[in-house]
């Protein structure tokens, strides 16, 4: 029998026995440590898609409903209202008040969120972040899987020579060469397929706006750097919620015997305990090396006092974890290419070369350690740090 033959069987016995087993999958509680976003691509514009109101004090972010409003307008207004987005004359506020008088935002909104960014200009967009059919803000099972792939490529490529691996073309580096290297051939034969990850659904009005800012080593003495702000939506911080995990391990062991093509599975992922400790573990030592990293950067400079402090309370965390039950994990976007990354090529010995190609303009900036930016909000956090517990 061919290893194609065998490779069709092995599959569609995959398919079979995951299905099987999903009732033995692994409940996860995710914790925000810090405010995550996971972004759905619009970028949202006050006046024609939010507005602002405020309580007590506090700043809320309505974003639109155009349903209701056309209800109260009704569609026979729909070119009076284009007409007043286009003008920005109007806000729409005052525009809905022009046929019901006693209309609130609130009357209009599908959904409300707290505004932590300060004050919103008329120029500023609102990044807006993921929801379900039903309004639910939640993190993708795809989301939580990838940032795993990441930590386990960044853990297992340590130490290895993937000098070749790394390279695409002369001018062109990147990962794919190193994950078949290291997780199996092809979509089909990648060993993360046998770790199934579910959606992460969390309650309505959890959302909270903030303002990105950078933390940028350049020749200013401060290392703060506000001239590319950007509002963005994200699940606030302290926020919980319940998904399902799953790392086939059995069924695994029966599609490798069959098939070689399949990739080997590394220790770190042999069981779900001793994935959450690779995944601590991963987390720890990045953390460690940015707080060793700013604290050197702030001898002589000043604005990363409480970005060292941030990392301080999740290298905190990642120690506080009870091990292979419990694990920090960072996820989405907002942070940065070392956290993006995992950081895991830094120690290959023409990482020089993987900095040329990924610095635009890196002749300009050699003076300067890569990277030499953070993406942070206004508290100093970095967004995306979630701690995993198995139920």
């Amino acid at each position: 029998m061919s290893d194609c033959t065998l490779f069709f069987e092995a599959e569609s016995l995959l398919l079979f026995l995951l299905n099987l087993n999903c009732k033995d999958m692994s409940k996860v509680k995710i914790e925000t440590l810090t405010p995550i976003h996971i972004g759905n691509g619009n970028f949202l514009q006050r006046n024609a898609d939010f507005v602002l109101s405020s309580q007590g004090g506090d700043s809320f972010i309505h974003v639109i409903d155009p349903k209701k409003i056309l209800d109260f307008i009704g569609v026979e207004h729909i070119d009076d209202w284009v007409l007043s987005i286009e003008k920005k004359e109007e806000s729409i506020r005052d525009f809905v008040r022009r046929y019901r008088k006693n209309a609130y935002p609130d009357d209009y909104s599908q959904r409300i969120i707290t505004n932590c960014a300060g004050a919103i200009k008329a120029t500023d967009t609102l990044k807006e972040c993921l929801h379900d059919g039903m309004g639910l803000p939640y993190i993708p099972g795809s989301s939580i899987k990838g940032a795993i792939r990441t930590a386990i490529l960044a853990t297992v490529a340590k130490d290895r020579p993937l000098e070749k691996e790394i390279r695409i073309s002369r001018e062109k580096m990147g990962a794919r060469r190193v994950e078949i290297e290291l997780f199996g051939r092809d979509p089909n034969n990648d060993i993360f397929r046998f770790l199934q990850v579910g959606d992460a659904y969390f309650e309505r009005e959890c959302e909270i706006a903030m303002r990105m800012i950078n933390l940028n080593v350049t020749q200013k003495t401060n290392l703060q750097d506000r001239s590319k702000s950007q509002v963005v939506e994200a699940i606030g911080a302290g926020c919980d919620s319940i998904f399902q995990l799953k790392l086939a391990e059995n069924t695994y062991s029966w599609c490798k015997a069959r098939s070689q093509n399949i990739g080997d599975l590394p220790k770190e992922m042999e069981s779900e305990p001793s994935l959450f400790v690779s995944l601590n573990r991963h987390t720890k030592d990045l953390v460690s090396d940015e707080i060793a990293y700013w604290s050197d950067i702030s001898s002589n400079k000043e604005g990363a006092e409480d970005y060292i402090a941030s990392m301080r309370h999740i290298l905190d965390e990642t120690k506080n974890c009870q091990e292979s039950k419990e694990c920090v994990l960072r996820i989405g976007h907002g942070s940065g290419w070392r956290f993006i990354t995992g950081a895991w090529c830094e120690a290959l010995n023409n990482f020089d070369e993987v900095i040329a190609v990924s610095r635009p303009n890196n002749g300009r900036y050699q003076e300067y350690d890569f990277p030499k930016s953070r993406r942070i909000d206004e508290d100093s956090d970095i967004l995306g740090f979630v701690k995993l517990s198995l139920i």
